[in-house]
């Protein structure tokens, strides 16, 4: 029997997630004030929040497939239990599904590079995943608000509380992340202190959405349990004994 807990997973992916973000600052520290070292650089790109492929990225990835494993969950219960917005609950479990694939393997990165190049040429190509964000964030709102009154009030509060959390740290952080980095360039510990945080916002978001799921799929019981089981038949001592085997 596998008995999941609301608060001991949150806790431990906070816990996760300020060690990452710890490695990463380190890393910073040991980039911009000491001296070169044997593989100095890659421990630094292995935990660098503001990096590609590497450990936080992997975190993240798994984090947001999470997040749409526990989607998918509740819109199959939410069915059996022939209740509304059960295609909802599938919506955003393949949103965010979708966001797992990008954290892994970049999509908006090359997805944006036409954008980037037109708005190079007028100086805010800072602006070209802001915009599309923005727009992407409009019709989420749009489409999902009467679901969102639907919620109950705590699980509610923690979707507005993540989503928040979410929508400043990936556009109001990275807005300004981008333009610092078109004034002052890349190689700077004030970029990379701003990059951090933001991406620091964004898995902490992440934590509090997989609260809330895990919260909504309790309902009024204190934990998730998990049981799967398989009944065979054992012959033990020429008798045919029954046997529940759980995990």
């Amino acid at each position: 029997m596998i008995t999941i807990s609301p608060r001991r997973t949150a806790r431990f992916l906070i816990f996760v997630v300020l060690g990452l973000a710890l490695a990463s600052i380190l890393g910073q520290f040991n980039q911009y004030f000491l001296p070169d070292y044997f593989l100095r650089d890659t421990l630094i790109r292995l935990f660098d929040l503001n990096q590609e492929g590497n450990i936080p990225t992997m975190y993240s990835a798994l984090a947001l497939l999470l997040c749409s494993v526990l989607l998918a969950i509740i819109a199959y219960v939410e069915k059996v239990a022939r209740k509304p917005y059960v295609p909802y609950w599938g919506a955003l479990s393949i949103i965010f599904l979708f966001f797992s694939l990008d954290e892994a393997i970049a999509l908006h990165e090359r997805a944006i590079n036409p954008l980037n190049s037109f708005l190079d040429d007028g100086g805010f190509s800072y602006l070209s995943w802001v915009i599309p964000a923005v727009i992407f964030v409009f019709l989420c709102l749009l489409a999902f608000g009467r679901f969102l009154n639907y919620l109950p009030g705590k699980t509610k509060r923690i979707f507005l509380v993540a989503g928040t959390l979410f929508v400043a740290s990936s556009i109001g952080m990275k807005l300004l992340g981008l333009y610092y980095l078109s004034l002052y360039g890349q190689e700077d510990v004030s970029y990379a202190m701003i990059a951090t945080v933001e991406e620091f916002i964004e898995m902490v978001s992440i934590v509090f959405f997989i609260y809330a799921l895990l919260s909504y799929l309790s309902s009024h019981e204190k934990e998730v349990k998990v049981s799967i089981s398989k009944e065979d038949r054992i012959f033990s001592q020429g008798k045919a004994v029954r046997s529940d085997n759980r995990l």
